[in-house]
């Protein structure tokens, strides 16, 4: 499953991709249609990790908003809990405001480095990625 999957089409240049929350919202009780739960805890991994990582170095690229990133932050833990793997501790929910990486990484001294966010980001989501590709291997 690509991270594709999880969009439609948006209106162009301004909205080129739109977040189908009602797909993503019904991960939170299974799969998708076609689609294994392995696969899709991939796929939200790389699009959590692609997000995070764009937004904390060039604030700009990613696919998601403040109003979505739950959405699927939600998604993403149900989806693992179904794989028996532990969800990531977030230790932020949005990009901005006063729960988001923004605020996160000026409180945590990170202002200065894009790579010490990468490494957050890395910290937060890599043993899950890990995980997944023991999984992976297994089958």
């Amino acid at each position: 499953m690509d991270i594709e999957a999880f969009f439609s089409s948006g209106d162009g240049w301004a909205r080129p991709w739109v977040l189908n929350v009602a797909l993503v919202e019904s991960l939170r009780f299974g799969p998708a249609a076609g689609h294994t739960d392995l696969d899709v805890a991939i796929a939200l991994t790389r699009l959590l990790h692609y997000d995070f990582v764009c937004h904390g170095t060039d604030g700009k690229g990613g696919h998601l908003d403040d109003d979505n990133v739950p959405i699927v932050i939600k998604a993403h833990r149900s989806v693992l809990e179904r794989l028996a793997l532990e969800p990531p501790a977030w230790p932020f929910r949005t990009f901005d405001g006063p729960r988001g990486f923004g605020t996160y990484w000026r409180d945590n001294g990170m202002s200065g480095s894009w790579k010490a966010r990468r490494d957050r980001i890395e910290q937060v989501l890599g043993p899950t990625r890990d995980a997944l590709e023991d999984l992976q291997e297994l089958e």
